[in-house]
């Protein structure tokens, strides 16, 4: 009698009704249910992993130069280079998703970027606010603007605990949308690396058009090369080294990589044969590893200043509202209430590390450290958070 309702729950045509799933529903042990909060989704195109910024970016305090001092700042410099690659590399698994989620969860993507809109539009505005209004002044001149799009974009992001889509539907629902809210902050970037003021100024318009010229150059490269390797070696090799051109090319033209490596990702998604599945097999061996690098060495670049520490109040309270308001209206898209989806999108993932990261390669260093230590200590803080509402959520749904 005991397996009957377990039975009911796996092969019941339709899938479990609301008294399966109380009645069939197995207990998690403590243990399992708490690395299942540990266990996050970190961005579309990434498979669920224990990768939580809260161990990983204390980490990268504790080894970068302020503490242990392992990775000092010579270190951290020559893994500029590493750290634009996979941002590339980040923006190419996004890209490949992004190419087959969309013909299939069209509305569920309208929510997701209805809300990270939102996101963006409020906390931009109320960074705008905060630092004109402050009395302790940001070291950033001409760029106001500019660096509040960037604490939109970053505090746009989301990430979401893994969940089991049988017993939480609305889980798996709100899991989708916080994948999928990824993609327009990605496409908002052109525009924020064209309002950054940078040491070789160059036209805004050019700005917004290179990623895209060089994410098609490097999509359509890919696409003539992967399928012609004679052997898996020889596949890998092109395959990082056409990561590694795209990464080089935003570097020097100084436009994301996330986006170039979108537009790469599509092409090759799109585009007739295999090039997006070889691209993701390769990918996803490296693709945690690349997760832990940006985490680590964020937080291993973290600089504790007063600026940072005056943008940290509104970025987390305007964020806190932006997702509470974006998902109140993206809720009527979706089956999920509003709470539930706020609850679960409140996480901001690996890509909110990555946003800061790329605009620190961009912006002057002062505003750079600002951004990137706001971000640190915000993404840290949120996790945390995460991690006493999503309980509180599957004790009141349960």
């Amino acid at each position: 009698m005991k397996e009957a309702p377990r039975h009911i729950r796996r092969r019941e045509l339709g899938g479990p009704d609301p008294l399966d799933q109380r009645l069939g529903a197995p207990q998690p042990s403590p243990i399992t249910w708490l690395l299942s909060l540990l266990r996050t989704r970190s961005a579309l195109g990434l498979a669920p992993s224990l990768t939580p910024a809260v161990i990983f970016l204390p980490l990268g305090v504790l080894l970068g130069p302020r503490a242990l001092d392992w990775l000092s700042w010579r270190a951290l410099g020559q893994l500029d280079v590493a750290v634009t690659i996979a941002l590339a590399v980040l923006g190419v698994l996004v890209g490949v998703a992004l190419g087959r989620e969309i013909r299939t969860a069209l509305r569920l993507f309208l929510a997701a970027s209805l809300e990270s809109l939102i996101t963006i539009v409020v906390v931009a505005a109320g960074s705008a606010y905060f630092i004109l209004e402050a009395t302790v002044p940001i070291a950033f001149s001409g760029g106001v603007l500019a660096l509040a799009l960037a604490l939109g974009l970053c505090a746009s992001a989301s990430s979401a605990t893994s969940a089991d889509p049988d017993s939480e539907p609305a889980a798996a629902v709100a899991t989708r949308v916080a994948d999928l809210d990824d993609v327009v902050p990605i496409v908002l970037a052109m525009i924020a690396f064209a309002l950054l003021p940078t040491a070789a100024p160059q036209p805004a318009w050019l700005l917004m058009i290179a990623p895209v010229v060089v994410g098609l150059a490097v999509g359509a490269i890919g696409w003539l090369l992967f399928e012609r390797a004679e052997t898996g070696p020889e596949r890998v090799v092109f395959v990082i080294g056409t990561l590694a051109m795209a990464g080089g090319a935003a570097a020097y033209l100084q436009v994301s990589p996330l986006v170039v490596g979108l537009i790469a990702g599509l092409c090759w998604t799109v585009a007739p044969g295999r090039a997006d599945r070889i691209v993701e097999d390769d990918l996803k061996k490296v693709q945690h590893p690349l997760v832990v690098l940006l985490l680590v060495t964020a937080g291993a670049m973290w600089t504790p200043s007063i600026a940072g520490l005056y943008l940290l109040a509104p970025y987390l309270l305007m964020r806190l509202a932006g997702k509470v308001m974006g998902a109140w209206v993206s809720s009527r898209l979706v089956d999920v209430s509003a709470a539930d989806l706020a609850a679960f999108l409140m996480p901001p993932g690996v890509l909110a590390i990555a946003f800061a990261l790329n605009f620190r390669q961009i912006l002057p260093a002062s505003a750079g450290d600002t951004l990137l230590s706001a971000v640190v200590v915000g993404t840290a803080a949120f996790e945390l958070f995460a991690l006493a509402v999503v309980p509180h959520w599957r004790r009141e749904t349960h």
